[in-house]
This record gives C-alpha cells, structure tokens and sequence, in this order.
C-alpha cells in the first residue's frame, strides 16, 4: 500500500512538473505568437494599403512610353471643403430635364477635358477615384485606368454592328461623394461598412468607350479616342494586349438630389457626330433622365398602353440611330439607359441593388431574373428604394453606388488569400503534442494528421 501510494505521489509530481512546464512554455509561446500575430497585422496593412492604391492590373505594356494614370484617394475630410455650389440645384428635372443634365454634363467635364481627365491636374475643382478596383482580371488598365463592363452585342450599338465589341469604363466622384468613399475606407485593410449615405450635391459620372470605329457605330464619327491596354478578347479579361483605341460612347451620371422620389437622379448622354459644338467631349448629347423606377409600370400596363411617369427620353433617340433595331427600348419598358446597358434593367434598378457583399462574398443581381417564378419577383427590381435603404433584407447598402460596391467585392477577394490567420488554436494543439499532456485522460490525443 505504501509504494502504490509513494507511486501515486510520483506520478502526481510527474504530471505537476510537466504542467508547470507547460505553463511556463505557454508563456513564452503566448508572447512570441502575440508579437508575430502584430507583426503580421503591420505587414497585412501594408499590403493593404499597397493593394488599394494598386494603378492597374496589368503593367503598361514596353512598346507604350506615354502618361499612365493615376489614381486620386487623397478623400477630402469634409463633404464640401470648397464651399461650391451646385447650379442644378436650381432646375426643375421633371421640367427641364435636358437644362438640369446639360448643367450636370458641363460640371463634369469642366476642368477635366483640358487634362485629358487626369483629374490630379484639374485647377476648377477635385475629382476622385474609386480604390481596389486593379485586383481582379477585369480591373484597371494602366494608361486611363479603365475597367471591364459587358460587351456589346452584335447589332447592340448600332443596325451597322456587324460583331461584338467590348467596352471599358471609368469612374470619378466629386468632393462631396469622396468624402463618403475616403470615410469607407479610412482604413483600407478595414472598410466602414455602416450607414453609407451620400450628401446631397454628390455627383458621381462614368465615361465609356468601345472598341468599336466609326464604321460599327457610325454616329461616334469624330469622337475623343483613348489608348487602352484591354483585354484581348472579353473571355479572358487578365490577358491584356497592345494599346487599342477606344471610343467615347457614353456618359452615365449619377446626381444625389433630395427632390427625387429615390434621393438620386440618373443621367445619360451619348456622343453623337450631328451635333454641332466644335469641342467634341460638348458632343455628349442627353439621352434620358431619370428620378424613380416606376414601380407600378408592369409589361401588362406597357402593353395597354401605359409608360414611364419617372423618366425623361430624348424623343429623337431613335432618329439618331442610338436606338437600334435591335433593342425596343433603351432600358426597360421605356425607363432609362444607354446603348451599352442591357434593356432588361434601367439605370435606378441597377444601381438600387448595390450591397455590401455576403460572408461568401455574393451580391444581389443587378438584373432582373429573365423568368420570374412570379411577375412580382421581377417587379423587386422596380422598387423606389430610398438613398441607403437595403435592396434586400439584412443586408447593408452602399446608397446607389455599384463601383463603391465593386471596391468591397475586390478587397473581399484580395482578402481571402492575404487575410493573417488565427495561430491560438493551432499553438494550443501544438504545445499540447509537443509536451505530450493530455489534461483529460478520459479523452483521445489529438490526430497528427491535418484537420482541413
């Protein structure tokens, strides 16, 4: 009885030791994993920072030796640190719809057409890019930082299109919504993703080219071209060719204004070689305007008769052949958009669906299903969501802004693969193997295979 019992006692002092022995490896080991978990996170956030202000995806390519671009994220710290005013602010939209756009367009381009838009070199007023925007295939190209957007469908752009052609765009913010954007990503490895709502006076507007010539798309005669490094061809987007040139098409604005039934208004212009300014980018001419979705215009309404009461097109559309044969309307049973948009959506539709991604880093479609299960499925899309109002339930808005959504979406992707990684969990299970002590004897070790 006294030697088991001096056994015992052994064998406690055995398992006292090591424990202690634990503890005091736990220590140094809790302190060396803290100190690479913060070195870690330092080297994370440089990364991050590099990564959001990353120029382009592809170099420039050897053979082109002229200006590259450069994005502008120097977000101001103040909504309006200009005092500027905003002259559409004094039109009536629903009245003069082509005075209220022409007073957007010349904002715009004010300043930025002397600069071939590289708005660093704008002395009228700051314009502002959307950061992460290089990270993925279809991201930025070097020479004017133009991302991917869906091609062009033979006949899409014109009766005279013989082939698809892609199209490239490019996005700038005003000082007011730089304020919002610089907000979200005060931090660019930790976007604010809460209450985004952009003040009123924000305007953001995106130019498009396509790869198309004059003989494509014949009203683009004389329009501004742009050198671009591209895509070869739409199905591989990373693989970029020599620079091409690429035609200004479209203009897309995006106008927050409080007057409007959604808090935004929407605006589309398109080059068009009739009109007589002498300036080409004063060649932008309005196509439609748009301040709601019409959430009660249905294919049954249009079909007896019924039409847009939220939007305003320009009636000679069709008669300047920016409206092909190809397509019965521009955007949605008569709402508006663009020759490059897809007519099964609109433009309000389209941008109500910007959402801060899910935790599998999905968002809402941006067009309508084609075969609704019900007709109101399809009208979900139609709806007159307020600024920052949520396209669906649970979810966050970004406030109308799908390049504001697109930057999220990157930094998700770049974050799956760069995101440092918990060690607790691990450096628990490896102290426990490496001193081989179990505290629950009742219990099996641990595998020493990996648990993926």
């Amino acid at each position: 009885t006294r030697t088991r019992t001096h056994a015992r006692y052994n064998m406690s002092l055995y398992r006292l030791c090591k424990i202690s022995v634990l503890v005091g490896t736990t220590t140094v080991a809790g302190a060396l994993v803290f100190e690479r978990q913060q070195r870690r996170a330092r080297e994370w956030q440089h990364e991050a920072l590099r990564e959001f202000s990353r120029a382009s995806y592809n170099a420039p390519p050897p053979e082109y030796s002229g200006p590259l671009f450069k994005p502008r994220l120097d977000f101001p710290s103040k909504p309006n640190p200009e005092g500027e005013t905003f002259p559409w602010l004094d039109l009536d939209f629903k009245k003069e719809p082509e005075r209220y756009l022409l007073a957007v367009r010349d904002y715009c381009l004010d300043g930025n057409t002397e600069h071939d838009f590289r708005v660093e070199e704008n002395q009228v007023r700051g314009w502002y890019h959307i950061p992460w925007m290089s990270f993925l295939p279809t991201g930025r190209e070097p020479i004017h930082g133009l991302t991917m957007e869906r091609p062009a469908a033979t006949g899409m752009l014109s009766d005279s299109q013989r082939h698809r052609l892609q199209t490239w765009a490019v996005a700038f913010y005003n000082a007011p919504g730089a304020f919002i954007i610089g907000n979200v990503w005060e931090k660019p490895w930790q976007p604010k993703l809460d209450g985004v709502v952009f003040p009123e006076g924000t305007i953001g507007f995106k130019l498009l080219f396509t790869e198309g010539s004059a003989e494509d798309v014949p009203y683009l005669k004389g329009t501004p071209v742009w050198k671009a490094s591209i895509a070869r061809q739409p199905e591989e987007p990373g693989d970029r060719g020599l620079p091409v040139d690429m035609r200004l098409i479209q203009m897309d604005v995006a106008v927050r204004d409080e007057r409007a039934d959604i808090g935004w208004v929407f605006g589309t212009f398109v080059y068009h070689s009739s009109h007589p300014h002498h300036a080409p980018w004063r060649r932008l001419v309005p196509v439609c305007l748009q301040w709601g979705n019409d959430p009660d215009l249905t294919v049954q309404r249009y079909q007896e008769g019924g039409r847009p009461a939220q939007t305003w097109n320009n009636p000679r559309v069709r008669e300047m052949g920016i409206l092909s044969g190809s397509r019965p309307y521009l955007g949605w049973l008569g709402r508006a958009n663009g020759p490059v948009d897809n007519f099964k959506s609109c433009c309000a539709s389209c941008h109500s669906t910007a959402s801060v991604p899910d935790k599998n880093n999905t968002v809402p479609r941006a067009v309508p299903p084609s075969r609704p299960e019900r007709p109101e499925e399809l009208m979900r899309w139609f709806r007159n969501l307020k600024a920052g109002e949520p396209f669906e339930e649970g979810r966050k808005s970004m406030d109308y802004s799908q390049q504001l959504k697109s930057s999220i979406y990157q930094y998700n992707e770049w974050a799956k693969t760069h995101r440092p990684q918990t060690l607790l969990d691990k450096a628990a299970l490896w102290w426990q193997r490496l001193l081989q002590v179990h505290p629950f004897p009742n219990a099996p070790l641990p595998s020493s295979g990996s648990n993926k």
